[in-house]
């Protein structure tokens, strides 16, 4: 099991989507918070072709601070990603402080070690797992996922992302090399 970031020094995250290496599935997860109390989540699971392997959002009715509405993205990531079957995933987060906790499997006795603990315990299922940080514009795809107004509480794409996203995925293949 692996758990931590690539070896970037410091300051030195991407600022676009990067293609996960071979048999390796990328996952990009964000959360938005609006004022009168609804939070969307927004998950995207991608192959190194680019290709979408799901793609979901959730929304809720709560008052959560960014990094617990951040870790609850990434909670849903893992949760789908283990309904998925899939094993060896890198998962990007463009809330530092987020991923930055998850790299080290360690808990700091904050109001986030619940949320944490579930997680952490999440990635045993997995054959290897990786956490990074990605600045927001290599993370739009998950924001624009999490802004998204499901029809249903939680809604998944399979094979494709909603039209309210689809150029943002093709933005990010049209970036690579």
């Amino acid at each position: 099991m692996i758990y931590g970031s690539n070896s970037r020094p410091l300051g030195s995250s991407p600022t676009q989507w990067c293609a996960p290496p071979s048999e390796v599935i990328k996952l990009n997860a964000d959360a938005s918070i609006s004022n009168d109390g609804w939070v969307g989540l927004g998950v995207v699971a991608r192959d190194p072709s680019v290709q979408v392997i799901f793609a979901a959002v959730r929304r809720c009715r709560a008052y959560w601070p960014s990094e617990v509405a951040e870790c609850k993205a990434v909670h849903m990531a893992l949760r789908l990603t283990i309904s998925h079957g899939l094993s060896h995933v890198i998962f990007e987060s463009n809330l530092q402080v987020v991923s930055s906790k998850l790299s080290k499997a360690a808990l700091y006795f904050s109001d986030l070690d619940p949320i944490f603990g579930n997680v952490l315990s999440m990635c045993n299922t997995f054959i290897s797992i990786r956490f990074s940080h990605v600045k927001r514009d290599g993370n739009t795809v998950a924001h624009n996922l999490a802004r998204v107004v499901p029809f249903v509480v939680e809604q998944c794409w399979e094979r494709h992302s909603p039209s309210d996203v689809a150029p943002y995925v093709f933005m990010d293949s049209l970036s690579l090399d």
